[in-house]
């Protein structure tokens, strides 16, 4: 996987076939961080997971390559443009696009399914870590 296009489809089939809600964080950090704990923990394609490069910035960890993909992701209208205060995307493909979607990048269904899953999780606990400190501009994405 040498394209951002293809590790950002893996991205979103990976998050629709994870299950739940269809709408993906985009805003304090809450991806990234997602993000750095599945590839600490393994739990990403190992397609992806060299892709992934995360920094410490002033504003927090960030996901080097994460406003890219998220871009791709729109322009190739996987989700939609994010909602208007930024905070979330909508994913616009089915489970059946996106086991196409997979199908073509060579990765199987269980693999990304786990990964979803465990970005989702992974994401709740990030939201309700940072809710901790009542900053009200955080809400569920």
């Amino acid at each position: 996987m040498q394209h951002p296009l293809d590790a950002t489809e893996l991205l979103i089939a990976s998050w629709i076939l994870g299950g739940g809600d269809d709408r993906i964080p985009t805003s304090h950090g809450i991806l990234d961080r997602a993000l750095k704990i599945a590839v600490e923990h393994d739990a990403c394609p190992s397609g992806i997971r060299t892709q992934l490069h995360f920094v410490d910035s002033r504003i927090g960890l960030r996901c080097v390559e994460l406003p890219v993909l998220l871009d791709w992701a729109q322009r190739a209208q996987l989700t939609t443009a994010p909602n208007p205060s930024y905070q979330s995307t909508q994913v616009q493909i089915s489970p059946k696009a996106a086991r196409r979607i997979l199908s073509s990048l060579g990765v199987t269904e269980p693999d990304a399914a786990h990964w979803g899953q465990h970005l989702r999780a992974t994401v709740d606990e990030v939201s309700r870590s940072m809710s901790a400190y009542a900053d009200p501009a955080i809400e569920e994405y």
